[in-house]
């Protein structure tokens, strides 16, 4: 299954659009139907659809892949604004589509390292919360189990940046 399991060449739809091998063109197709399929699906159980986003590797960079799935979207009011979607967008439909469509950078490692964020955040400062219980509230010297815990948050803090649950629960 997948892109490489149809084409037999490369998971990589990049290299499937470079090829001229049919193997690649049915694996595109097939992709493109699926997609379409899953839009059909979508739009019955939901009574229609707002708008369709397209992101991550294969959603922001192929253009024809993007064109391909809004023509055979056309049915559920989807128009394709050909020169935007040549420039990524971020809209790539034109003004009077009743469905609209995007084209949208993500950054994939920075959503992880956040998520990562969160929890290593939240692990940490339980662990900082249950020694502070332990060893008592008062002034007392913490030691440098403590010390280690609150840096290692303040690490973690400090590389990613504020907005996170864990900053929200330690300022809290």
């Amino acid at each position: 299954s997948g892109l490489l399991g149809m084409s037999g060449i490369s998971s990589d739809m990049r290299t499937l659009e470079e090829s001229e091998a049919p193997e690649a063109r049915a694996a595109i197709d097939v992709f493109v139907y699926r997609i379409g399929r899953e839009l059909g699906s979508l739009a019955a159980a939901l009574g229609g659809l707002d708008a369709i986003v397209f992101t991550a590797g294969i959603g922001e960079n192929s253009r024809s892949l993007r064109a391909r799935v809004c023509r055979d979207a056309a049915w559920l009011g989807v128009e394709l604004d050909a020169a935007a979607n040549e420039r990524n967008g971020p809209r790539i439909s034109t003004a009077g589509s009743r469905v609209s469509a995007w084209a949208i950078p993500t950054n994939e490692e920075l959503m992880i390292a956040r998520h990562t964020q969160a929890l290593l955040g939240a692990l940490l400062l339980d662990d900082l919360q249950a020694f502070e219980h332990r060893a008592g509230r008062g002034r007392r010297h913490r030691g440098a189990e403590h010390e280690r815990t609150r840096l290692v948050l303040d690490e973690v803090h400090d590389l990613l940046g504020a907005g996170d649950e864990a900053a929200d629960r330690r300022e809290g």
